[in-house]
């Protein structure tokens, strides 16, 4: 572009700023309350939703901000309170015109678990003129309720019964509220690790079982085995091809050494149904093909959902599939599967380290190669190539995936109802659509020090108090999503992808700082919603492009965003007429929207090391291996 037609394209910009500035700010009246599931709603992960079931109640907020033209409603009135005076949420959406609270029936009563139990009474009352009991018995998902009334001597009765106290909301500062940003994820990462080893060292302790059968010798096959051992003993397997499918039904562990272990074709080959079960050093072949059961015997007492999800993904053929275990180890195992490798479901304490899947060539044809349904197991230093998932999770609450390699998969990584789960230190290359993908808005994941490159998109956020940190994401159609709420994204370094990060989330409320942001086609796509702020405590990005600059940068500005492709955008983004335009888009709260604004963009990157790995990949002079195993 040269210099005359870009100040042709700002100067028709200048113009459609001058008559969008005059739209009705969302400030200019009050707002009345709006039904609350058509507010821009937040305050509870999915699975907590449903866990509450019909006849619970969350106590609900819903506050209108001056420059947000959204009601924004919070299941927990502690997170709305948190908002209405957070300067960062003034600083996007301006201040808080009103906030009102629901308050809760006349009959309300708890159940065993502390829920409140009625029914919503959409009967929303300024906050100022309510009444609120804290540290009463009431409880959420999340954690101690705070609970609205209308009149102080409801709260008085709700008191007397369930415990607590009164207060008004300008003692706010005292409601029970989650600590609301992805610092928690990020500090409990070491801790997460920690405990994963020491999961692994129990694990480990299965293979110091001594040995009582020798197949081959001491029984002629591995069913005859299996029948005759005596628990917390060990089966060996020499070299050779052992007969299956075998069930393992008491807590031995199973060594093989050159041994394959061979299905009909049909069905699970190794399936595990007793505690303290290993499975060491053993290819597993003749998988069946099915990826669903057509009768499978899902518990009816679980909810629709959680019942549907299980039958659809917990029930394919496998190498292994382990119900309703505690401590299991699978190590050292190979399987190449039409279906899924490994299967848990219900399983305590799984370890699955150092194995081989390989899946479909298309991943439309294939499986998972880690299933892993209510069941927080550590899966690392595992290598699965094809197939559709490498790790797929549901309600596995607290799991550990890291070290890794996944090549040539739909996805990585894939979250399903997954809160305060560890993704570290894995390496995901030729994913069909994504190298982790969090769905279902879980809380407190921490995806770490992470390698994704050469996929349609790197890694894919929901859900909130997330941490997105020290990953590297190279040539992807779209790096980085910052959908997930009250999140941290720091550390990050993203070169050379289409678009860098995609800053997607309707209410942003999430940091993003500290992140080495490079040779991207786009550093940044922002889709509906106001001003995002990506600095914070003074400290901004690292930007390609910006080097030098001593005012606020834009990644999102028809200027700012072209400047590290173009010398002529340098010296436009120094005219006057553009000074013009960025000063009026600063000050008009219409103009704010689908922006994102860096105030302290760094002048030099914040991991120079790793930035320069990247673009050694992304320029191709190495390969994804190499950078993974740095």
């Amino acid at each position: 572009m040269t210099i005359r037609v870009a100040v042709v394209v700002v100067c028709c910009l200048l113009v459609f700023v001058g008559a969008a500035s005059f739209v009705v700010s969302p400030g200019s009246s009050v707002t009345e309350p709006a039904e609350f599931d058509r507010t821009v709603s937040m305050g509870l992960t999915l699975e907590e939703q449903r866990a509450v079931g019909e006849r619970r109640v969350i106590p609900r907020a819903q506050v209108a901000y001056s420059q947000y033209p959204y009601l924004v409603g919070y299941r927990g009135i502690g997170l709305a309170a948190t908002a209405s005076d957070d300067p960062l949420v003034e600083q996007q959406f301006g201040y808080p015109l009103v906030v009102y609270v629901e308050t809760v029936p006349s009959d309300v009563t708890l159940d065993e678990s502390g829920y409140l139990v009625g029914e919503y009474t959409d009967e929303w009352v300024p906050a100022a003129d309510a009444y609120f009991v804290i540290e009463s018995e009431a409880r959420t998902p999340a954690g101690r309720a705070t609970v609205a009334f209308a009149e102080e001597s409801r709260a008085d009765a709700f008191t007397e019964a369930h415990g607590g106290r009164v207060v008004r909301w300008d003692e706010r500062a005292q409601f029970d509220v989650r600590r609301s940003d992805g610092s928690i994820a990020r500090d409990r990462v070491a801790t997460h690790h920690a405990e994963a080893d020491d999961q692994v060292a129990d694990a480990y302790e299965l293979l110091e079982r001594p040995i009582e059968i020798v197949v081959g010798e001491d029984e002629p096959t591995l069913r005859a085995a299996l029948s005759a051992a005596r628990a917390n003993t060990t089966i060996r397997l020499p070299p050779g091809v052992y007969e299956g499918p075998v069930e393992i039904d008491r807590s031995v562990t199973i060594a093989g050494d050159g041994a394959t272990i061979v299905g009909d074709g049909n069905g699970t080959v190794v399936t595990v149904t007793a505690d303290h079960v290993a499975v060491s050093g053993v290819t597993i072949d003749g998988i069946g093909d099915s990826l669903q059961e057509d009768d499978a015997p899902v518990d009816d007492d679980r909810a629709d959902w959680d019942r549907q999800t299980e039958a659809a993904y917990g029930y394919s053929d496998a190498a292994i599939t382990a119900t309703g275990a505690d401590g299991l180890l699978v190590t050292g195992v190979e399987a190449e599967t039409n279906a899924s490798g490994i299967v848990l479901r219900d399983v305590e304490r799984a370890v699955v380290d150092d194995v081989r899947i390989d899946g479909t060539d298309e991943w439309v044809d294939g499986f998972m190669g880690v299933v892993a349904i209510r069941s927080p197991a550590v899966v690392q230093r595992s290598t699965f190539d094809g197939g559709r998932d490498a790790v797929y999770t549901h309600r596995s609450r607290g799991i550990t995936v890291r070290e890794n390699r996944f090549n040539d998969g739909r996805f990585g990584v894939h979250l399903m109802y997954t809160s305060d789960a560890l993704v570290a230190g894995n390496c995901a290359t030729d994913q069909a659509l994504s190298g982790v993908v969090i769905m279902t808005s879980p809380s407190g994941v921490a995806i770490d020090d992470n390698v994704v490159t050469n996929t349609e998109q790197g890694i894919a956020t929901s859900g909130s108090y997330a941490y997105i940190g020290e990953n590297t994401v190279v040539n992807t159609e779209q790096a980085i999503t910052t959908s997930a709420r009250n999140s941290l994204y720091t550390g990050n370094t993203v070169v050379g992808n289409r678009v860098g990060f995609r800053a997607s989330s309707i209410f942003p409320t999430s940091v993003v700082v500290g992140n080495d942001v490079v040779d991207n086609e786009r550093h940044v796509r922002a889709t509906s919603g106001p001003l995002r702020v990506w600095s914070h405590d003074g400290e901004g990005n690292y930007w390609s492009g910006a080097e030098g600059l001593d005012r606020p940068y834009s990644p999102t500005d028809p200027v700012d965003g072209t400047l590290h492709r173009t010398e002529t955008a340098r010296t436009l983004s120094d005219a006057p007429i553009v000074r013009g335009l960025r000063t009026l888009r600063g000050s008009a709260p219409g103009m704010r929207d689908n922006s994102v604004i860096d105030a302290e963009p760094r002048d030099s990157p914040k991991n120079a090391t790793r930035l320069e790995r990247a673009q050694a990949l992304s320029n191709g002079t190495t390969i994804p291996g190499e950078v993974c195993s740095t």
